[in-house]
């Protein structure tokens, strides 16, 4: 892992006031650890580096995803709605339920840190220039690529999405016949 990148990671730790502690007690199968209300971040020091950095977004991850914003509902507007129908309320409410409790349990939050993780990793590799990590890290995790995947998807999709709102508008316009 290059010091720019190392630096760049602990900046950001900094930002939202965390500490990051590289520790050798915990089990080979045990990455890391967020404690939010000490602040801090545990990283397993026996693993490679590469794993350093994804388990670094991803403590921090669920520190802004579940510890900044607790209260969040997942269930867009037409699943809250009281509709006319009683059925279409019914099968509403039973959609809601299932994704209230597909991001509450255990999977759910590990999956939305992972996200947040892999959307870091792909920004950070973009510009440091450290691309080399990030593909080493998902070959070393096969199962992490269909999320790395829609993750980059998004990415690429808001990059496109942001060229065109800074691209001169006279240029999307057809050309007027003189």
């Amino acid at each position: 892992m290059k010091h720019q990148v190392k630096n760049t990671l602990r900046e950001l730790a900094g930002h939202f006031s965390l500490k990051v502690k590289f520790v050798s007690y915990f089990k080979a199968d045990v990455h890391g650890q967020l404690l939010p209300r000490e602040r801090r971040i545990l990283i397993n020091a026996h693993q490679p580096r590469v794993e350093h950095v994804f388990t670094l977004l991803h403590e921090i991850g669920h520190f802004v995803v579940h510890h900044l914003n607790p209260q969040r509902d997942y269930s867009p507007w037409y699943l809250r709605k009281n509709w006319h129908s009683e059925r279409l309320t019914a099968i509403c409410f039973k959609l809601r339920r299932h994704l209230r409790f597909m991001f509450h349990r255990t999977a759910g939050r590990e999956w939305e840190a992972d996200m947040w993780a892999l959307c870091a990793f792909i920004v950070l590799a973009r510009q440091l220039k450290c691309r080399a990590d990030l593909m080493s890290f998902l070959d070393r995790h096969p199962e992490k690529i269909p999320t790395f995947l829609l993750v980059a998807g998004a990415v690429a999709y808001t990059d496109v999405k942001n060229g065109l709102l800074h691209f001169p508008k006279k240029t999307l316009r057809p050309f007027k016949s003189a």
